[in-house]
This record gives C-alpha cells, structure tokens and sequence, in this order.
C-alpha cells in the first residue's frame, strides 16, 4: 500500500515536471521569433527604398548642375554687357572732348566719314571718323596711341546740324548755314551679350575755333 502510494506521488511530481518544462519551451520559441522578426526589421533597406532614395538623390543633383550652369551663363552675358558700356563710355566721352576743341570751318562729311580738326595726341590733327570692319573707329592722323574704336556695330550715321536746325549727311554745302551738332547714331547688332538697340550721341561744336 505504501509503494503504491508512493509511486503515484513520482508520477504526479514527474507530470508537473514535464507540464513546466513543456510550457517554458513554448514561450521561450515565441520569444525567439518575435526577436528574430525585430533583429531582421533592424538590419537595413530594403531595395525598393534605395532605389527611391537613389532617384531622388540623383534628380536634386541635376538640378543644381542646372541651376550653376545658368547662374554661370548669366554672370558672363552680364559681364560682357559691362564691358561694352566701358567702352562705349570712353568713346562719347572722347567724342565730347574732341568735338568742343574742334574747328568748325574744317568740317566735312561725305560717304560715311566725317573728319575735322581737333586737339588730339598734344596737337591739332585732322581727326577722322568712319564704320570699318563693324566698329566706329576714331582715328586721328599720324597719331596710332590716340584712336580708339567701339565694336560690335552694324551700322553708323553721322548727321551735321546746322545753325538753323536743318541736318545734312554731307558737308559743306552752299546751302547750309554755320555748323552747330553732330549727331552719331550706332545701330548695334543682335549678338549674344551684346548692346542692342540704338544708341545715339549729339556733340555740340563751339561758336569759335581758338587756335
């Protein structure tokens, strides 16, 4: 009687026994997938994601090699324009001092170009003006240092007005009164970074000529 109890106590100790063991194992294999599933969550990318990142990388790039390039074009076309407007500066301004030393009396105008006599280089010089090569040249005589030019231009005119108002493209002429203006009118090509339009320039002559 004894045994038999006893033997029922073990197989009642050794039921439990296996009931825990049992249950310990199925908790510890949901433990194991649910850390698997993190740690393959944490590993990176997946392909579609670098592929977008990729693109997106790849189209803000080209926009800012697009948007260098056009600053660079911009600043370039600008540049050029500055440089013509110093150049066309200095040349009216040439122009003006060169028409308020001039003599009036030696002024003549005929196929295009207009010469008179002026201080130029340290001394009166004939000083003559013409469209050569698509540039105004100035160009007073035996004097290389003291010419100056304005280019790109397609076309220039130069019209003498005299005392009455009225305005000739040649000179002299029996008809015309005492020279008071000129006026220089350059017509600037349609380039890329270029001047357009036309630009005009009035130089008024003096009353008398101080040799």
């Amino acid at each position: 009687m004894t045994d038999r109890t006893g033997r029922r106590g073990l197989e009642r100790v050794a039921t439990c026994l296996w009931l825990r063991i049992a249950a310990s194992d199925t908790t510890g294999g949901q433990d194991l997938d649910a850390g698997n599933r993190r740690l393959g969550a944490d590993q990176g990318f997946s392909l579609i994601e670098v592929i977008v990142s990729l693109a997106i990388v790849s189209l803000v790039s080209l926009a800012g090699f697009t948007l260098v390039d056009t600053l660079a074009g911009l600043q370039s076309r600008i540049g050029s324009r500055y440089d013509r407007l110093q150049d066309l500066q200095v040349i009216l301004s040439d122009l003006t001092d060169d028409f308020a030393q001039a003599d009036p009396a030696s002024l003549t105008l005929d196929t295009g170009a207009l010469t008179i006599l002026t201080q130029v280089c340290g001394a009166r010089k004939p000083l003559t003006l013409a469209m050569e090569d698509g540039a105004l040249r100035r160009k007073p005589d035996d004097c290389l240092n003291g010419a100056t030019s304005f280019f790109p231009v397609s076309d220039v005119r130069f019209t003498v007005i005299d005392s009455g108002m009225t305005e000739w493209t040649r000179w002299p002429s029996d008809d015309a009164l005492q020279p008071r203006a000129v006026r220089i009118e350059m017509r600037m090509p349609d380039q890329p970074g270029a001047l357009t339009g036309t630009v005009q320039g009035l130089f008024e002559l003096p009353d008398a000529f101080a040799p």
